[in-house]
């Protein structure tokens, strides 16, 4: 209770109810030649960075020690520095916020509580504008790296990291060397992302974060930091580990800090060098191989795009921001590049603050840029990704959801730091409105000149190699394929056999019919004989006339489909073969059918249905590229427009043409081929009758090709980029915007 001596003081010489945290660890180092102190909270794992003077301050706090007694002591310690109370009173206030002293006071808890929950709040705003990276705390891993760091010491050894580096050059000397080779054994975009590797890629995914994870806990371990916290994090909706190594800061050695900051792409490059060569050396229509490319995959485009890029905060940050010896290096980069706007933009004068880099300031706000725009693309990426991976499932809505969750944290949050900035008490006042009109007229002007800058416009769509005026040879009359009498590339005139089918039940049919034909002849004869003396007979001769005249009708049938059982050429011309057709499992597994084209010898004795395409008939120096057009893009593609081509089969070749028809018709079925559930890129769903329909109206388009070298051949899929013409920035990112939150344009 406060004495009638007590109220007589002066706030500043009364003792301060306020101490520092007994269970607080500090280690001193160095940033850029000047003296700091890291402190670690060990409750929350938190950890802040001060100057000596301000550490000065935090251990006086003891309870017992007015401000004035403080402020002595520190003009005593830093000579010829000054304090005012204002300012030891505010840094006092921002420890308290902080939580790193006690108050010895009542009525704390309140407060405390409404602090939690404050800072509760603000987690789950954070979650949720990063929903591609969603954090779940688990459990503490201290004792699990005790057990493995003696096991795993060796890896951090220089001998290690040579060999490392080694396996890792070789690894891209294979790819470079055989860059060919290389892109001939990829797979397409729809064969890799299939529902079924999607999953392998998730276990993948997940069992290498959980590697890279334990890389930056061993090492930390390694070099004398703690790691208390070890939890489950939704990676692009996939579940892996994370592994909090931020006692890493509390270590001296910057280059420590950096082989802990870079162990997890230690691992991650090794784990993509062995797999590139298991890979590289394994039968390609293995689980294994697949296995392997999943590997190599997520782990050289994660390091590349996203932990080992300085412009993203993942690894490559917190190395860059220990190498410069600079904490917190993208809130700097943010705070100099809004100071400079201000400035710049508002006349605002700013104000000096020393813990902002003085050198170097306009590529710090160079960085801040870059690392925002940068965001930008690899979250347009991932999304469409995603997006491509729902489509041919119909979940597109999925996509668009967590599109709209993605956008809180780049569109919404900038506008909310732009209001808090210009909430400050006296900022509007200090605005000078002649620099305000003329940078709002800048912006106006250059954003409006971005919008209306034409563009290069081109339709990218998917297409299939046809044969051009060419004529088909079908099976009317199913059958087993006995004989082929040509091959192809053969010349073959009109009427020329090409094949023979057999049908045991059509042949019975036909001696049947036949014997049938040939008992009511008789019988008729044997009736037309009696009649002179029975008229009964005579009423029969008509009954059993009519049946011979169905008989004999059915036998023309059978005899006709007996006869199309040979195939044969209804022109002259080279006979082309049809669309390979792939293997088709049944549900045991095993090969059903044929598979390949009905003209190779090894489909002998196969069974050919109604319908099949035998072969073509016509230039083989004449094809045509049939496009199937978006309807979204379709008003965009005209007659005469360039086409490049580009073939999978084909790769690094380019092939030119020209648009020389577009449909007005919507295409009712695609070739099976172009379905991305045969490894295609239209995505389509599957009716009652088998047949593949493309999920988005689409319409075709021809464009004819010229192959004088003999290198097309029917059912060659690959991708066409149509030159339509010009387009505005501001109609693309309209067009954009509409195709992302609606289902159509």
């Amino acid at each position: 209770m406060a004495t009638l001596a007590d109220s007589l003081v002066s706030s500043s010489a009364r003792r301060l109810a306020l101490r520092k945290r007994p269970d607080l660890s500090a280690e001193r180092q160095r940033y850029q030649g000047t003296i700091y102190w890291v402190v670690k909270e060990p409750v929350g794992l938190n950890y802040f960075r001060f100057h000596e003077e301000e550490y000065f301050i935090l251990c006086q706090l003891d309870g017992n020690t007015s401000f004035d007694e403080i402020k002595r002591r520190f003009e005593k310690e830093f000579p010829p520095e000054k304090i005012r109370l204002e300012e030891l009173q505010q840094f006092v206030g921002t420890l308290h916020r902080s939580g790193l002293v006690i108050a010895d006071v009542p009525d704390q808890g309140p407060r405390l509580l409404k602090r939690r929950r404050e800072r509760r709040r603000q987690e789950i705003i954070g979650a949720l504008s990063n929903v591609l990276a969603f954090r779940f705390k688990g459990i503490d891993p201290e004792r699990i790296l005790n057990f493995l760091e003696p096991c795993f010491r060796w890896v951090f050894t220089r001998w290690a990291f040579t060999l490392w580096l080694m396996l890792a050059l070789s690894a891209v000397s294979l790819i470079l060397v055989q860059f060919d080779v290389f892109q001939s054994k990829l797979p397409t975009f729809y064969d890799f992302f299939t529902v079924k590797n999607a999953i392998w890629l998730a276990v993948v995914m997940g069992i290498t974060k959980v590697i890279h994870e334990f890389g930056h806990g061993l090492s930390c371990k390694h070099y004398g930091g703690e790691c208390h916290e070890m939890g489950v994090m939704l990676l692009v909706l996939t579940p892996c580990l994370y592994c909090n190594v931020s006692d890493s800061w509390m270590l001296p050695n910057k280059w420590h800090r950096v082989a802990i900051g870079a162990a997890g792409m230690y691992v991650e490059v090794f784990l993509a060098s062995v797999a590139t060569f298991l890979w590289w050396f394994s039968d390609s229509t293995t689980m294994f191989n697949q296995l392997c490319l999943s590997t190599m995959f997520v782990c050289s485009v994660s390091t590349v795009l996203l932990n080992g890029n300085p412009l993203l905060r993942y690894d490559g940050y917190y190395i860059l921001s220990d190498v410069l010896e600079i904490p917190n290096l993208r809130q700097k980069a943010s705070a100099i590049l809004t100071r400079k706007l201000g400035e710049w933009c508002l006349g605002l004068e700013p104000p000096d603050d020393p813990f902002l880099p003085q050198r170097n300031q306009l590529m710090f706000a160079a960085y801040s840029i870059a690392s925002v725009i940068y965001r930008w693309m690899v979250l347009f990426s991932i999304l469409w990704f995603l997006n491509k991976m729902f489509e041919p499932y119909g979940l597109k809505a999925v996509g668009q959801v967590i599109a709209a969750s993605a956008m809180y944290g780049l569109v919404v949050h900038p506008f909310v730091k732009l209001w808090q900035y210009f909430r400050v008490p006296g900022r509007l006042a200090q605005v000078k409105k002649l620099r305000l009109f003329v940078s709002a007229c800048v912006v106006v002007t250059v954003v409006t000149g971005v919008l209306m800058l034409p563009l290069p416009y081109h339709v990218i769509c998917t297409l299939e190699i046809k044969p051009r005026e060419a004529h088909q040879v079908y099976v009317n009359v199913p059958g087993t394929l006995d004989e082929v009498f040509v091959e192809s590339g053969q010349t073959v005139t009109p009427d020329e056999q090409l094949a023979r089918l057999s049908d045991f039940e059509l042949q019975r049919s036909v001696v049947e019919l036949e014997g049938q034909e040939a008992v009511y002849n008789e019988r008729i004869r044997t009736t037309e004989k009696h009649s002179h003396d029975d008229p009964d007979y005579r009423s029969k001769i008509g009954e059993l006339q009519e049946e011979l005249h169905t008989t004999r009708e059915m036998l023309s049938q059978r005899r006709k489909n007996l006869s199309d059982l040979t195939l044969r050429a209804p022109v002259a011309g080279v006979v082309i073969p049809p669309p390979y057709q792939s293997e088709q499992p049944d549900d045991d597994g095993r090969l059903t059918g044929w598979y390949g084209t009905p003209l190779e010898s090894r489909n002998r004795g196969a069974t050919l249905a109604q319908r099949t395409l035998f072969c073509q008939i016509g230039d083989p120096t004449k094809w045509k590229a049939e496009l199937v057009i978006d309807q979204a893009d379709i008003t965009f593609v005209e007659p005469g427009q360039r086409v490049e081509i580009m073939l999978e089969e084909l790769p690094g070749e380019v092939l030119e043409s020209t648009v020389s028809d577009v449909g007005s018709r919507e295409i009712q079925y695609s070739s099976r081929s172009l379905s991305a559930k045969a490894g295609g890129d239209l995505a389509t769903r599957t009716d009652p009758t088998g047949g593949e329909r493309p999920l988005s109206a689409s319409f075709p388009a021809m464009a004819p090709l010229d192959d004088s070298d003999g290198l097309l051949r029917p059912g060659l899929r690959g991708t066409g980029k149509i030159h339509a013409g010009t387009m505005t920035v501001g109609r693309r990112l309209y067009r954009a915007a509409l195709r992302t939150f609606h289902f159509s344009l």
